[in-house]
């Protein structure tokens, strides 16, 4: 069964149905590769269980072709309304460019202490372009 609330949709717990787990990076880019083909950015916060379980995931930012703003307050509502135990950044980069911005690097650190203050563990923010794929955690970029 799935629910709609606003733009988010969520998976029903059913008791003979598994959610997916988010184990690795590799996860993550896996489930949002198609946006290395957006011609502009697009950023999503995917919302998981404390462990690591799929709860959804929800466009918060829809920017140009070398920028995208986040909405703290709706990832911060959307993370009380699902419960999640922890949050993802993702995001594409139309530019090519795969490393962090100074930007991206500010806003993970502003949600990264939001998040902290609702006891939700922000994870990781990805960045996808056309050829790679950047962690900041893995990078020791912003808070991580």
């Amino acid at each position: 069964m799935k629910q709609e609330l606003g733009n988010l949709t969520v998976k029903a717990e059913i008791q003979e149905q598994e959610r997916d787990t988010v184990e690795s990076l590799h996860d993550v880019v896996n489930r949002y590769e198609s946006l290395k083909h957006k011609q502009k950015e697009h950023l999503y916060a995917v919302f998981l269980t404390n462990s690591n379980q799929f709860i959804g995931d929800k466009i918060i930012g829809l920017g140009s072709r070398d920028t995208v703003e986040i909405d703290i307050q709706d990832v911060v509502r959307t993370a009380a309304l699902t419960n999640a135990g922890a949050i993802i950044l993702i995001h594409n980069h139309p530019s090519g460019r795969s490393t962090a911005t100074t930007k991206d690097i500010e806003v993970t650190q502003e949600a990264h202490e939001v998040l902290d203050k609702i006891n939700v563990e922000l994870l990781d923010h990805v960045i996808i372009s056309k050829t790679s794929h950047y962690s900041m955690r893995r990078e020791n970029d912003g808070p991580f």
